[in-house]
């Protein structure tokens, strides 16, 4: 919807396709489709479909902008001899000026565990030639990114999924004998934070009631664990493997069913129960009220009023970008 948003309808290059309701002899109401260029729009909706989709460009898809969404690009991307040169092949966290958190909660659901939306948003955002690095091209930058980007939301979910099986595995291994009791520790903390969330979720918290390996099978390590649920996971996201794919709006009770991926099935549920902020999206859309009045009823008058009124509010609230760091505990 964002890319159809950004791509067709906020851009300026493009016509606006219009869909009107026309009411026919016998009372009926059909879809008729309308296309005007923009130049042809009324000065309002010129002026609003441009700062919208300037805003938007700002708070929402400069998150995939390979030099604008970095904090130190020059720290990153360099040259050798004209030739392109990585200074930093791993991205952390504090290279980044936004979390991810939609992205990662995006990549939760099976058809999109290749990446292939995430790239597409990237090679959509349009690079300033002057915003290119010397020794680069647009197209490798994007790819590129797209590597960062990818390669930090997996790392961190996958870091979250090792959190979860490091006591699963030690009670597998003691079990079995082969692991003294006490040699892995959890943060009592964190074991309550998650205990809680499947409560909430209607989860049977305790693998003892459940095969939360699915076939029985004891690991050595988390790392050996989560690699092999990982493999699962990316198996299911296949096209092949369609049927298993859930509804989106069923995709909390969908992974809540996934017993058999134990830690990516307490993990995901962590990362989806945060909710992304608007990044201060709602701030310019309280900046409407320079271009369009709230009386146009066509806005619903009601709605626009009230975001107008509320503009200083969200400009004063002071929100931050959502973290990772709300789904640890120290």
């Amino acid at each position: 919807m964002l890319y159809s948003l950004y791509t067709i309808v906020l851009d300026v290059s493009k016509p606006l396709e219009l869909i009107i309701s026309v009411r026919r002899q016998l009372g009926s109401e059909d879809p008729y489709p309308m296309s005007r260029s923009h130049d042809v729009l009324q000065p309002a909706t010129r002026e609003a479909r441009k700062f919208l989709g300037k805003a938007m460009s700002e708070h929402y898809f400069k998150r995939y902008h390979p030099i604008l969404a970095l904090h130190q690009p020059k720290k990153i991307y360099g040259n050798n001899l004209g030739q392109p040169m990585l200074q930093k092949n791993v991205l952390e966290e504090t290279d980044f000026k936004f979390s991810y958190l939609i992205d990662a909660q995006s990549m939760l659901y099976p058809p999109m565990t290749s990446g292939k939306i995430l790239a597409k948003l990237i090679n959509v955002t349009n690079i300033d030639r002057l915003d290119i690095p010397v020794g680069w091209t647009q197209e490798s930058l994007q790819k590129q990114h797209f590597v960062f980007v990818n390669q930090f939301i997996w790392n961190k979910v996958i870091c979250l999924a090792e959190t979860v099986a490091a006591p699963i595995v030690l009670k597998k291994q003691q079990m079995a004998g082969s692991t003294p009791a006490g040699r892995l520790e959890r943060p009592a903390k964190r074991v309550k934070t998650l205990e809680l969330l499947s409560a909430a979720l209607d989860i049977v918290a305790d693998d003892d009631k459940k095969d939360v390996n699915g076939s029985g099978e004891c690991f050595e390590t988390t790392a050996q664990m989560v690699n092999a649920k990982v493999q699962i996971l990316k198996g299911i996201g296949d096209e092949t493997n369609i049927k298993l794919w859930p509804e989106s709006a069923e995709l909390c009770k969908w992974w809540a069913r996934q017993t058999s991926m134990p830690c990516f099935m307490q993990a995901a549920l962590a990362i989806l129960a945060n909710k992304p902020s608007s990044g201060g999206l709602e701030c310019d859309l309280g900046s409407l009220s320079d271009v369009l009045a709230p009386k146009r009823s066509s806005l619903r008058a009601g709605l626009v009023g009230s975001i107008c009124s509320s503009r200083s509010t969200s400009t004063s609230s002071g929100r931050t970008r959502p973290t990772w760091s709300c789904l640890t505990r120290k």
